[in-house]
């Protein structure tokens, strides 16, 4: 028998599903959005999630600086392809692959992976048995930005998590790869309504933390020592890792932008954007003016969790697993049911 909190976010994100069409194609079974009232309705019956959150991710960021970073690209890979649904953090099983099987989801942060987990664990003894690992990571990340310098910006909650990981169709078409070219990372972000501002300051989240020397194989510039002094870094071990941002790699503000106009942008898809009119004109302008890349950066992170989730959905008590089919929740247009 479904919790009263249940009952009350698994029928409001059916009302929300009947007034908010698809973003993406193929969307089936139900789409659920998250209401400002779901987030009242958290903090009615769980007051200390927000604490809980914020002290579980000061204490790992103490212990390590990249799950900060880590969070971001798990928030990122998780939403894009199929609506912040904690699709990602499912770890394959007879029933069926995981998203992590997919290269673009290679190498996540295990320390943010579990610091989820662990937070999800805390919440549960708190007896706040009816919040999801999809808001869980949606906190985590935006508290771990904060501790970091960041901006501060509101998130609604009500998510559930879904039953299955997204397609790899979806994972491929929304994940660019590493080496994408400026038009189409403007094609993806499009296609899920984002426009050239949100593209530009979503990638200013690698203000922060590191990325695999795999990920840089693929670096060009016409800073050629800048170029060298990456691949004498990484000295042909692509496990190794490499900051980000070079000037302030453990502080979230605006030195990334600085430092593609200086040619010094560590991924090639940071450098792609000198190479439209539009977004060159915003690195220069963010290169100097770090409180609007905060306002734009806070715009498209709520902009992000809004994303609209397909599919079967529950709370999940492991957020690597789905639990038994018996206490999953499906929402159609025809109503509320329990699956048997």
């Amino acid at each position: 028998m479904a919790s009263s909190g249940a009952m009350v976010l698994a029928m409001m994100g059916l009302l929300a599903g009947l007034v908010c069409p698809a973003a993406a194609a193929g969307a089936s079974e139900f789409i659920s959005m998250p209401t400002d009232d779901v987030s009242r309705v958290h903090a009615t019956f769980c007051p200390k999630l927000e604490d809980i959150v914020r002290d579980k991710v000061a204490e790992a960021r103490r212990r390590d600086i990249g799950v900060v970073a880590g969070l971001l690209r798990i928030f990122f890979h998780d939403c894009f392809p199929n609506g912040c649904d904690a699709s990602l953090l499912l770890e394959r099983s007879h029933l069926y692959f995981s998203e992590r099987d997919r290269p673009q989801n290679g190498g996540l942060h295990q320390g943010a992976l579990d610091l989820i987990q662990r937070i999800r664990d805390a919440v549960r003894d708190a007896k706040c048995t009816d919040v999801s690992c999809a808001d869980i990571t949606m906190l985590a990340t935006r508290a771990a930005i904060r501790q970091s310098g960041g901006p501060d910006y509101a998130v609604v909650l009500g998510r559930q998590d879904s039953i299955d990981p997204a397609r790899f169709d979806q994972v491929d078409r929304f994940l660019p790869a590493r080496d994408a070219k400026i038009g189409k990372l403007i094609e993806v972000f499009q296609s899920l309504r984002f426009d050239k501002t949100d593209l530009t300051a979503l990638s200013g989240a690698h203000t922060i933390g590191k990325t695999s020397c795999g990920s840089l194989e693929s670096r060009t510039g016409e800073a050629a020592w800048f170029v060298d002094a990456i691949k004498r870094n990484c000295n042909n071990s692509l496990d190794k890792k490499h900051d980000l941002d070079v000037a302030t790699p453990n502080d979230f503000d605006n030195k990334y932008y600085a430092n593609i106009v200086a040619g010094m942008g560590v991924l090639s898809t940071d450098m792609e954007l000198l190479n439209d009119p539009f977004t060159r004109d915003l690195v220069h302008k963010w290169a100097n003016d770090k409180d609007d890349f905060f306002r734009k950066f806070s715009d498209a992170m709520a902009k992000m969790a809004r994303l609209p989730v397909s599919g079967k959905t529950e709370f999940r008590d492991n957020c690597f697993r789905r639990k038994s089919m018996r206490e999953t929740f499906n929402l159609t247009a025809e109503g509320f049911a329990a699956s048997a």
